[in-house]
């Protein structure tokens, strides 16, 4: 067993130094006392513990002779060479507090512009050239900042940590949540899971994050997607029992009655004993354009397509449209081509996206792929 490390009394008698104490040359430095010859510190704020060490290290030197006035002014001059040093001290820590922030912010922008770890000597590179231009006297605050690639890779680390560790202490504190779950094919034919989180808190503080990334490198059936949910969900420490909803996209592997990754979730939160009703909903986008074709918007929606088109199908209209969006503060900054959803059967809704005019993705020989 361990022994238990008891406190000490005069650890919570909150003891305060009293300015008379400074005839024995102390002050109070950090907290603690100090003397100002030798620079030592005492364990207990006590004016018996200062006097012993007058007494047994200082009373044979030059200080015991001095009389009122002049201890009083050695005392003032070694206070302010205290302080001076102290001072310094604290603003190398600022300063190297400030490199530090320095390269955090450049590794910070690299991340974020998908550049190479190898970018940021080419970074300092440039900025010492400006430097030696505008400011040399500086130079050697800026050649401490470093940004190799090893240096970079590690901020990039512990910024993501960092990250994670506030979203899953975020996501602890929702009294409701919903996921949103979309696979695609990256351009090396790649199946990437993208995983999407809503929630609400009890203080009705709503958040919706970027939860994770998951490349499937074998299957992508139903049950491949919902093992890879789950094991999402156990890393960030989600509770189930808060689930209501699961927003997917058409493909059957999301939203198959039976072996869909949607419907694996809900029965898997009903054999955990989870008792609350879990929504799975088609993807919002989907359901407008199925609401349009059962309404028979035909006449507006052919106008709606062929001003989008007429927009995006020529450079200077695109480049205008976007000016304007820029101008009225729009939340929009873009358009999309229409995607027109063809329902296939009764059970399920397949979309597929059909290439608008102008519209060069794909040759018009061939039928685009599924979404």
């Amino acid at each position: 067993m361990s022994a238990i490390v008891k406190k000490r009394k005069v650890d919570l008698q909150c003891r305060a130094f009293n300015p008379e104490w400074e005839k024995y040359y102390f002050t109070e430095c950090f907290g603690q006392p100090q003397c100002l010859i030798c620079l030592k510190t005492v364990a207990v704020l006590k004016e018996y513990s200062m006097r012993r060490h007058w007494e047994t290290q200082h009373q044979a030197s030059s200080f015991a002779s001095m009389s009122a006035a002049d201890r009083k002014e050695a005392i003032a001059k070694l206070s302010g060479n205290l302080q001076k040093s102290t001072s310094l001290f604290r603003k190398q820590t600022t300063e190297a507090d400030k490199v530090t922030h320095a390269s955090y912010e450049v590794s910070r922008l690299l991340a974020r512009r998908v550049k190479p770890f190898t970018d940021g000597d080419f970074i300092k590179e440039c900025i010492m050239v400006v430097i030696d231009s505008l400011c040399p006297e500086k130079r050697s605050a800026f050649e401490s900042v470093s940004l190799s690639p090893r240096t970079v890779c590690r901020r990039i680390e512990e910024m993501s940590d960092s990250v994670k560790d506030w979203l899953k202490t975020c996501c602890s504190n929702f009294d409701a949540f919903s996921l949103a779950l979309d696979e695609s094919t990256d351009m090396k034919d790649t199946a990437q899971l993208t995983i999407f989180i809503r929630g609400v808190t009890a203080a009705l503080q709503v958040y919706e994050e970027f939860l994770q990334f998951v490349p499937l490198h074998g299957t992508t059936t139903g049950q491949d997607i919902f093992d890879a949910v789950l094991q999402c969900v156990k890393q960030h420490s989600l509770d189930l029992s808060r689930l209501v909803c699961v927003t997917t996209d058409g493909a059957p592997a999301m939203t198959g009655k039976k072996k869909g990754a949607a419907s694996l979730l809900v029965r898997h939160c009903e054999a955990a004993g989870h008792t609350q009703s879990i929504h799975k909903v088609h993807r919002i986008i989907h359901q407008e354009s199925l609401c349009s074709k059962s309404a028979n918007l035909t006449d507006v929606m052919s106008v709606v397509v062929k001003v989008v088109n007429s927009i995006l199908s020529r450079s200077l209209n695109h480049r205008q449209f976007q000016a304007l969006t820029d101008e009225v503060n729009a939340h929009y900054g873009d358009l999309l081509y229409f995607c027109e959803v063809l329902v296939e059967s009764w059970s399920h809704a397949v979309p597929r996206v059909r290439p608008a005019a102008g519209d060069r993705h794909f040759p018009p020989s061939k039928e685009p792929p599924r979404c």
